[in-house]
């Protein structure tokens, strides 16, 4: 007892003189450590939780977790997003895994991965649809995620934080089953960025009207919404192409745009025509297409997902045969070619055994693959060697792999 008392004694003194330093001082060494030991840290006493919470203190963390994660040579954060088997049924799990690159070889231990299971956080605990959510953007620690349903939901993995966002302004009710030549509506896709001109988070989402067994379309329409405002707005603007979802991450968001695989739209009789890449931007809520590769024009068959390589947009084409990727082109595109679509192919990747698909770079020369059997596996181009890590999940294409940034910012 008497151990407690002076340890408790010392440690309120060590705390005394710590509330002593300069501000700027304080801001230096907090802004260094990760949410985790932040968040336990505000129960210390109520100015601590206030300067924690203020969003001078938010920015500054989030600051210096961009600066440590583009200057680290030797680790990686790695978020991923995969399906698990648990008494039968299928588990969405968000785990954080520190990829470290020492001495040409990944290190990685099983027991140092982070688990989020959503089937345990609210609102996806009472029951909505979660069996098959899919990333839509991540920004600044934030990942959008959505079921290709109504639910849009954004979500800090580091704060353990998912808000379920409100209904669409333009779907319309689902109507009664077995109703014919009735006007629906369903969402074709969901990005979800950063709009640096106005400082917000947004997510925009693509909207469908159809009437009968999607015989007949109607252009599509756009909505927008604001983390700030907490609600959604129809934007006014032209989208002239359908997005498609493959097998791979067929979506990203990289430097205020967020880009899907798309097709086409002829414009007079909304026929599908060749494959695009539709771009929104966040700031200036406009589309726009940027062509793609001719190699991925070729046949169904030719599927493509995209991931960013050294500062630039990467474009992975392959083939799939069975499941498996015959071979994997990646191209890069020479800056931000807008509507031209400059794109140079960086190097062709020779077909490996059991792999299924590409997920994102991690590094310069290292790629993260998924192979058919549900395993993640590393492979350096350089030095061609393949490494397996101890990351698994079923239903291999839905797996997902985005470079993570932790942050203080809440979704709340």
């Amino acid at each position: 007892m008497f151990l407690q008392k002076n340890l408790l004694s010392r440690n309120k003194k060590k705390l005394a003189e710590f509330c002593k330093m300069p501000e700027e001082m304080v801001v230096q060494i907090l802004s260094r450590l990760p949410p985790k030991s932040l968040m336990r840290f505000r129960c210390v006493h109520k100015s601590w939780y206030n300067f924690i919470n203020d969003p001078n203190f938010v920015d500054v963390h989030l600051s210096k977790s961009i600066d440590n994660r583009c200057s680290s040579k030797t680790s990686t954060c790695v978020l991923f997003k995969r399906c698990v088997l648990n008494n039968e049924a299928n588990h969405i799990l968000l785990s954080l895994v520190d990829l470290s690159n020492d001495n040409d070889d990944v290190q990685i231990q099983s027991n140092s991965i982070r688990d989020l299971n959503l089937n345990n956080v609210p609102p996806l605990s009472v029951g909505l649809r979660h069996d098959c959510l899919d990333i839509a953007g991540h920004c600044h620690g934030i990942i959008c995620l959505t079921d290709f349903s109504e639910n849009v939901f954004l979500c800090n993995p580091a704060l353990k934080q998912l808000k379920l966002l409100p209904k669409s302004c333009l779907r319309l009710p689902q109507p009664p089953p077995n109703t014919l030549n009735r006007l629906q509506s369903t969402g074709v896709a969901v990005g979800f960025g950063y709009d640096s001109r106005a400082r917000v988070y947004k997510v925009v989402r693509i909207v469908m009207h159809f009437e009968g067994f999607w015989i007949l379309f109607f252009p599509h329409m756009a909505e927008v919404y604001t983390m700030s405002s907490n609600s959604w707005r129809e934007i006014k603007t032209d989208i002239p192409s359908t997005v498609v979802w493959s097998s791979s991450s067929s979506q990203i968001y990289f430097k205020g745009v967020y880009y899907w695989f798309a097709l086409e739209l002829d414009k007079e009789t909304l026929d599908e025509n060749k494959k695009v890449m539709l771009s929104f931007d966040m700031d200036d809520e406009l589309f726009f297409h940027t062509p793609v590769p001719d190699s991925l024009q070729d046949s169904e068959e030719n599927y493509g997902s995209l991931g960013v390589w050294n500062e630039s947009i990467a474009l992975f084409s392959y083939h799939v045969e069975s499941g498996v990727s015959k071979f994997i082109d990646i191209w890069v595109m020479d800056g931000f070619c807008g509507t031209k679509g400059c794109w140079t192919k960086h190097l062709t990747i020779e077909p490996i055994a059991g792999i299924g698909m590409p997920l994102t770079f991690w590094n310069s020369d290292e790629l993260l693959l998924v192979a058919t059997d549900g395993y993640v596996v590393s492979h350096n181009f350089d030095t061609k060697v393949l490494r397996n890590l101890p990351i698994h999940g079923v239903l291999f294409e839905h797996f997902q792999a985005v470079l993570y940034t932790s942050s203080l910012i809440s979704v709340n």
